[in-house]
């Protein structure tokens, strides 16, 4: 036996062993596999047809024996089987060796004994896994298994994402509910403290008592008699405390005692009530020392009252310091008068006379309207010239504070400042004097009657007609 033959044989006698570590690694098919390979005896450097022989060993046998008679006797040289593989072994070896091929497991066949007329054996069909294909299973498996691995860790990491996701919904869920829980809970309470009604009753007296006070539907004048009774209006809406209806009687109360409380303020100012009812008295008469400030209340018409009588006033002021002042003059006027001779009396009374005239027919007519363009077409009253020739006429007199309170009044509302102003005659109509009043620029503002002290223009929503 050559030294080959004798080293492949210390090979095969050596003990097969199925390594645990490299087990781990394959996948079930590929260790079913290994593990026959190893009970058979298979080493790693055996090539196919080795594995193949070992993997066979028995089939061969029996089919050699069983099958096949062949003589022994003339047999040149008994081989034994493993010669008979030695030699299929280098016979593939060349064969190798001179072809790319790798004959498939179906057409190699183990060698027959030959005979002694030089017959050769008839080949067995061997059968054996094509390497090509052993190489295509191992890779799909491989692909297989890393397949499943990155499969499993998808899943892995899915399972971990929609464990997050699941965690997170339910701690929005958790935080939502509480918040709701919270907010229902807020709201009922308000409702709870808010939502009380009221007795209806309570609501009907405390609007029937709201509306007396005033003299109209359109709640714009108050009585004077009702004033006193605003302490039962405050009883009445006390009654109301925590019921939905407070808010708005609140607001009712609020502005009703705002609006009273002007009214009395004005009046204290005057010696007899000057707003009684919402309407302005032009007889009453203000204080010595009375102290007059605009008010305002939110109610439009009242406004205008109080600044009305606010007007009043001031201008009363006015003409209680030119009264002082008139008097004054008169008295050294008097004097004067005694020391002159019975001689000049007579002349000296016409001459008075003549001055009283003078002196009542003459007012503070302003600015002068010469080289002013005067709107005289926007005039209440038509000019008439023959009247205002007729300048001795006692129509054309002021009765006592009036064009000192309708001056007053125009300076309250910006209308004029200070003298400012120019004041024509118009016409004598039912023998009172009327006048027109303009601006420095000559634009109109209004028409007066110089004994009632009405006075009106043209803007919108005044009076259509005039006090005559």
């Amino acid at each position: 036996m050559s030294k080959k033959r004798r080293n492949r044989h210390k090979k095969e006698n050596q003990e097969s062993r199925f390594d645990f570590d490299e087990a781990k690694e394959l996948t079930v098919g590929q260790a079913i596999r290994k593990n026959e390979e190893v009970e058979a005896g298979v080493l790693p450097e055996d090539s196919i047809l080795d594995k193949y022989v070992k993997q066979h060993k028995d089939e061969i046998e029996a089919d050699k024996f069983a099958t096949r008679q062949y003589k022994k006797e003339e047999l040149v040289e008994t081989q034994s089987l493993d010669d008979l593989i030695q030699e299929m072994r280098e016979a593939v070896e060349e064969s190798e060796a001179s072809s790319e091929e790798v004959p498939s497991s179906e057409d190699i066949l183990p060698p027959l004994p030959l005979d002694d007329e030089g017959q050769s054996l008839d080949p067995l069909l061997l059968e054996d896994e094509n390497p090509t294909e052993m190489t295509e299973e191992v890779e799909e498996e491989q692909n297989l298994s890393r397949l499943e691995q990155e499969d499993s860790e998808k899943k892995s990491k899915k399972g971990f994402i929609l464990t997050v996701l699941a965690l997170v919904s339910v701690i929005i869920c958790v935080s939502a509910y509480y918040v709701y829980r919270q907010v229902n809970r807020s709201t009922k309470e308000i409702q709870t403290s808010q939502s009380t009604t009221a007795n209806q009753s309570d609501v009907d007296d405390f609007n029937t008592l709201y509306d007396a006070f005033y003299t109209d539907s359109n709640k714009t004048a108050l009585k004077n008699s009702q004033f006193d009774k605003l302490s039962q209006l405050k009883t009445l809406l006390d009654k109301l405390e925590g019921s939905r209806e407070h808010t708005l009687a609140k607001s009712k109360y609020d502005s009703l005692a705002t609006q009273i409380k002007a009214i009395q303020d004005v009046n204290a100012q005057f010696e007899k009530p000057a707003i009684v009812d919402g309407v302005l008295d032009t007889n009453a008469k203000a204080k010595s020392d009375a102290k007059f400030t605009d008010i305002k209340t939110g109610n439009t018409e009242l406004d205008k009252v109080l600044d009305k009588a606010i007007s009043l006033g001031k201008s009363q002021q006015t003409n209680t310091s030119s009264s002082s002042s008139s008097q004054t003059s008169s008295s050294s006027s008097s004097q004067t008068s005694s020391n002159t001779t019975s001689e000049t009396s007579p002349s000296s009374s016409n001459t008075a006379s003549n001055e009283t005239r003078s002196t009542r027919s003459e007012v503070n007519m302003g600015l002068s309207s010469a080289g002013v363009a005067v709107q005289r077409s926007a005039s209440r009253v038509a000019y008439n010239q023959s009247a205002i020739d007729d300048s001795n006429n006692s129509a054309w007199d002021f009765a006592d504070g009036v064009l000192e309170q309708i001056l007053a009044t125009s300076r309250s509302r910006g209308y004029i400042t200070g003298d400012q102003y120019i004041l024509e005659r118009v016409n004598i109509v039912n023998g009172n004097g009327y006048y027109n009043l303009y601006k420095p620029d000559g634009t109109y503002l209004f028409t007066l009657n110089c004994k009632t002290g009405y006075f009106v223009g043209n803007g919108a929503g005044h009076a259509d007609d005039l006090d005559y």
